[in-house]
């Protein structure tokens, strides 16, 4: 019975650590670090349409590009190395943020940005207050 209780514990903490290191904040600025360029094939997106973002991540999940993931190229928003964006407000499930694009050729222009990429390429700008 001590043997549960302690493995009980040790999930819920386990969960609980993951969960504080990926809060994610409506009204944080991101900044891209990964190398992105937008006249390249393999740069950083944002999406046009929410259900792209999440069709794509469902896509990446389940390995079956031919259903989940049919995205124009117009439907995306190619990035720079150094773009910002800014957390508007979570969708699906916490799988998509709806973001504010704060540089570049459309400055100011509603997107759609994978949770996944979020935490992988961009980074958490630290002075908030200054923009």
């Amino acid at each position: 019975m001590k043997i549960i209780v302690s493995l009980f514990i040790l999930v819920n903490s386990l969960q609980l650590m993951g969960e504080s290191a990926h809060t994610l904040n409506e009204g944080d600025i991101w900044v891209l670090d990964a190398q992105s360029n937008r006249l390249s094939s393999d740069g950083k997106v944002l999406y046009h349409m929410p259900n792209d973002a999440f069709h794509t991540q469902n896509a990446r999940n389940f390995n079956d590009w031919d259903i989940f993931s049919i995205v124009d190229s117009r439907d995306i928003e190619r990035l720079n190395k150094g773009d910002n964006i800014q957390l508007i407000e979570s969708m699906y499930n916490d799988k998509v943020y709806k973001v504010k694009l704060l540089s570049g050729y459309k400055k100011n222009k509603i997107f759609y940005v994978i949770v996944d990429d979020l935490m992988t390429y961009y980074k958490r700008k630290e002075n908030n207050n200054n923009e």
